[in-house]
């Protein structure tokens, strides 16, 4: 999924059959790539349009290709010793195959995870907020440190960039849906933690790959800073125009000495009675991002994409636990009643139940992990990616979630019929 024309050159996508990788790679096809080459540790998918290299990410050897789009990582629950060898050791040698190969560009999937540490809320957080000082866990510890390879390597020879997306979903995912369904297999639907007033940034995965396919075009852009004085244009794919960070409504500026037109647009817009035909207010203030160059000349030099990371997401974040049974909805089940629990109830039970499995060998189905993630606010200002790579979203919220479970029902009903017909020859 790309509305941008194809550039013909030779793109190599590590980890390119894995969720988001196939999505990309699917992308490039789409838009007309006849050169997408994919890396990756086992073949899932066989298109007579895309080589393959069968290999360890860990023991990656140079590449021919002249734009590497990285996207290998291993799911949740398989350990420090893989997170540390695929993420940091991984992309370190990704880096060195680049850089000996003489690739020009590299584009890194971060994710919105390195700047959480799970102890407090992320509120419209930009890229200015750094790496906590303690991570959240192994993996976004492992991330975090890739990233800050990637972003480092960045220079003449070798333009790099991360992009963060947060929360994946679409057709292809099994680690999250399986969580949702699992909920409704267990029969503990009924539960809600958290009081539901925190919102949560879901990112539909193809505009994740289209954003991709964006840094990967943009790679060696300036974004000019008389585009920093325009409104965002309204984000309204699931819902009409409304109130969302980044959006139209948001102020713009800074404006050291505002008119009496711009002091009544400010009024309107506090007021809610915003006419369509104002202009935005140019009010923006010395804590936003780009305070310190929308008060320069338009003709002055601007941010490059190279060396920056970028929060892709949605842009329609959603309270938690409405998003929640939505999906549950949508799989068709809906929980004939709510029992709301605090969210430190919560942590204690999940605490207990850790212990019991520990005590009992078996994998826990309830942690604090779960618990922190469903109750704390974590949404993300999508800015800096919708200005310098031009990023906004194809497929909206409810249209992605759509996709998603139409997709997750069609693979349910083929593994049934599989473990049908395999009863039937016992």
């Amino acid at each position: 999924m790309s509305t941008s024309p194809p550039t013909h050159e030779h793109y190599l996508v590590v980890g390119g059959c894995g969720f988001l990788g196939r999505h990309i790679v699917d992308a490039l096809l789409g838009r007309g790539e006849t050169n997408v080459a994919v890396f990756d540790i086992v073949q899932r998918h066989f298109d007579e349009n895309v080589t393959f290299y069968t290999g360890d990410i860990s023991k990656l050897e140079d590449s021919s290709a002249k734009i590497v789009i990285h996207t290998a990582s291993p799911p949740h629950g398989r350990g420090p010793a893989v997170y540390e060898a695929v993420n940091v050791t991984g992309t370190q040698n990704v880096i060195d195959a680049c850089r000996a190969a003489g690739v020009p560009k590299l584009v890194y999937t971060s994710s919105a995870g390195v700047v959480y540490s799970g102890k407090e809320d992320l509120i419209n957080a930009d890229e200015r907020l750094p790496y906590p000082a303690v991570p959240m866990d192994a993996y976004n510890d492992t991330k975090a440190r890739a990233e800050e390879l990637v972003l480092q390597a960045n220079s003449e020879g070798l333009l790099t960039c991360a992009l963060r997306p947060s929360g994946i979903f679409g057709p292809g995912d099994r680690q999250a849906i399986s969580g949702f369904h699992s909920v409704i297999k267990n029969g503990q639907t009924k539960f809600q933690i958290g009081s539901n007033e925190n919102l949560f940034d879901w990112t539909y995965v193809g505009n994740v790959a289209h954003a991709h396919l964006l840094a990967a075009d943009k790679l060696a852009d300036t974004y000019p800073v008389a585009g920093l004085h325009e409104p965002l244009p309204w984000v309204n794919l699931s819902l009409p125009n409304h109130r969302i960070p980044t959006s139209e409504a948001h102020p713009l500026g800074p404006n050291t000495s505002p008119s009496q037109h711009d002091l009544l647009l400010a009024q309107r817009f506090e007021s809610s009675e915003v006419d369509p035909a104002d202009l935005r207010p140019v009010l923006r203030s010395k804590m936003d991002q780009f305070a310190a160059l929308s008060d320069q000349e338009d003709d002055a030099p601007g941010p490059r994409v190279a060396g920056q990371a970028f929060f892709i997401n949605n842009c329609e974040p959603v309270a938690f636990w409405d998003w929640t049974r939505a999906v549950w909805a949508a799989l068709g089940h809906i929980p004939p009643y709510t029992i709301v629990l605090p969210a430190a109830v919560g942590l204690i039970l999940a605490t207990l139940a850790e212990m019991w499995a520990k005590i009992s060998g078996k994998e826990p189905g309830f942690t604090r992990f779960r618990v922190t993630f469903a109750t704390q606010q974590r949404y993300y200002d999508s800015e800096r990616a919708r200005r310098l790579l031009g990023y906004t979203p194809i497929v909206g919220i409810t249209d992605g979630l759509d996709r998603w479970t139409k997709w997750y029902a069609e693979e349910l009903k083929a593994t049934e019929g599989v473990e049908a017909e395999s009863a039937k020859t016992k």
